[in-house]
């Protein structure tokens, strides 16, 4: 069974592309498993913890050798037999296809390329400042639409030093475009895992599949009709300071996406505002598994990055944690 992932920033229309391709005869995509970040290289114990959460959510009974999933062949075949008992335990005839939908993972493709080198990769980006103002909402991110755009900042980081590599397996796919020519989108997207376009892919609603039950609250918007209702909520919903604010931080990202300005993004930011800034993302942080995070820094010190600095700098010029690219 072929295997591909769906990767990019939270609040990015990942789960909206998990939940329409899920629609496609051929394809099966489960809840967010983590395998590359909450599961593969921590210790026997964390691996427990987080494979119990792999089974209530996948409804599988999968089980944990001792001492635990090691290796690059361990994790290969613990993973293959993973995606079997999911395509066993749906019952869904056809299925050529395994795919994974974890935004995490975007900074662990050097690990998912060993394992899998010809998966295919989907690639999925928006606005950030739509993105800021989504994650926002969400109870498990930062409060703050600042701190949050600091995320969305850390991700296209990762984004734009993969589109340097020119991989045939690699889809970069714009959240505006899929919610306002979806056909045409989910087309692309079908052609590029070589399978046949199914109407109700693009046309249909979601159905719950691959959503635990827990996270209904912050993704309910994926089981709707694909609509362009969301694009530039920002405008909307946000105050013209506070876009100011969120352009004197982003401005060249934004632009290097493809994203215009609403500033001439020279807006001034107080050291309060910087400080509050530093709070909410410290609060963030200090959340994360620090082992997931430290294998994805170390990994990513030993790429090669023609079109990306280091992913997270003090900039003297801005005088925030922000991305930096080659584009600046």
């Amino acid at each position: 069974m072929k295997k591909f992932f769906i990767i990019g920033c939270p609040r990015s229309g990942t789960t909206m592309v998990q939940q329409a391709l899920n629609r496609h005869s051929q394809i099966v995509i489960p809840p967010e498993t983590k395998f590359f970040f909450s599961f593969l290289g921590h210790s026997f114990d964390s691996q427990k913890r987080h494979l119990e959460r792999l089974n209530s959510d996948l409804g599988i009974q999968l089980h944990l050798p001792l001492p635990g999933v090691r290796t690059d062949v361990e994790a290969r075949a613990f993973y293959e037999c993973m995606a079997a008992k999911y395509v066993d335990k749906l019952q869904k005839p056809g299925v050529m296809q395994f795919g994974e939908k974890t935004p995490e993972h975007t900074g662990h493709l050097a690990h998912i390329r060993r394992l899998f080198p010809d998966a295919k990769i989907i690639v999925l980006y928006r606005d950030g400042r739509d993105v800021a103002l989504s994650l926002a909402k969400t109870p498990w991110a930062p409060k703050g639409i600042y701190a949050n755009f600091i995320i969305w900042l850390y991700y296209q980081g990762i984004i734009l030093n993969v589109q340097s590599q020119a991989d045939p397996n690699l889809l970069f796919v714009r959240y505006e475009d899929v919610v306002e020519k979806p056909q045409e989108t989910f087309h692309d997207i079908l052609a590029f895992l070589n399978l046949r376009y199914e109407s109700p892919v693009a046309e249909g609603c979601g159905n719950r599949d691959g959503i635990p039950t827990r996270e209904y609250s912050w993704k309910a918007t994926a089981f709707e009709k694909i609509t362009p209702e969301r694009v530039g909520a920002f405008r909307r919903e946000l105050t013209t300071d506070q876009t100011a604010v969120l352009e004197r931080l982003g401005r060249r990202t934004l632009t290097a996406f493809g994203y215009p300005l609403m500033t001439d993004g020279s807006r001034s930011l107080s050291p309060r505002l910087l400080l509050r800034v530093s709070y909410d993302l410290s609060r963030f942080l200090v959340r994360l598994p620090w082992s997931s995070v430290r294998r994805e820094l170390s990994a990513r010190m030993h790429v090669p990055r023609p079109s990306l600095r280091w992913p997270l700098v003090f900039s003297p010029s801005e005088t925030v944690i922000t991305v930096r690219t080659a584009h600046e």
